[in-house]
């Protein structure tokens, strides 16, 4: 058997293996690279391990290791999760990211190594999570799933009361993002939330990397005037019921 051909087609081998199994792909991949303390292969896993390797060498090495792969799950599996949350919802998070890992798996060999691993599983899951949504729903959704810490962030540099209530809070927030356009709702909760560069953010939506800049300073600039006129709103409103 042709060696070359051997590595190109073993993550394919593999993906299809785990389509038929109990669980999930990612269990899958656990599953597969469980190994007893004290063996050859839990050694060489441990030693994989100290080297502390980049993304891009463990990709390189996931072409013929199942190891290397489950590296890379572990590294990314809550910071997608969390992505894919916000995007979709928690119930629904879990299939994009089971859907994204196995297609990062399946194309392997065909990693642009122009970008980084981090900006082409965002990239993946991003698709993943827009095409899910469209075809389940027929739309992308427009209210976003939010948690506290979140909202802190996106509110860090706004007038928001302080005496606003969490929820109310988290609701205004939602709403605001939701009458944002769906670009600048991206690139704002790449940049801010996620913390990504603006030359990721380019890779990851497949954008010029200076028209990043503008969309997020526009973007920021919507969401800033719409809590400021909810905030306006809220301090009016409980004068107008007291004298009604």
């Amino acid at each position: 058997m042709n060696a070359g051909r051997a590595v190109m087609t073993r993550p394919r081998d593999v993906a299809e293996q785990s389509a038929g199994h109990a669980g999930t792909f990612i269990a899958f991949i656990r599953n597969v690279t469980c190994t007893k303390p004290g063996s050859e292969a839990y050694h060489r896993r441990m030693n994989m391990r100290a080297q502390e390797p980049t993304d891009e060498q463990l990709v390189r090495q996931a072409l013929t290791d199942r190891d290397a792969f489950a590296m890379l799950v572990e590294r990314y599996e809550r910071p997608l999760t969390s992505y894919a949350a916000r995007l979709i919802g928690r119930q629904e998070a879990e299939d994009v990211i089971q859907q994204a890992f196995l297609q990062a798996y399946r194309n392997l060999a065909g990693f642009d190594p122009h970008l980084t691993f981090s900006a082409w599983m965002y990239r993946i899951v991003h698709n993943t999570a827009v095409n899910m949504a469209r075809k389940r729903h027929g739309t992308v959704p427009t209210e976003l799933e939010l948690d506290g810490e979140t909202v802190e962030i996106l509110t860090g540099d706004t007038d928001v009361p302080a005496e606003a209530l969490r929820q109310e809070l988290e609701g205004a927030v939602c709403k605001a993002l939701g009458q944002l356009d769906q670009r600048g709702r991206d690139v704002l909760l790449f940049s801010v939330v996620e913390g990504k560069s603006y030359s990721e953010i380019a890779d990851i939506l497949m954008v010029a990397v200076n028209s990043v800049g503008p969309t997020a300073s526009r973007a920021k600039g919507k969401l800033r005037k719409l809590l400021e006129q909810h905030s306006a709103a809220q301090e009016i409103q409980p004068r107008g019921v007291e004298h009604g």
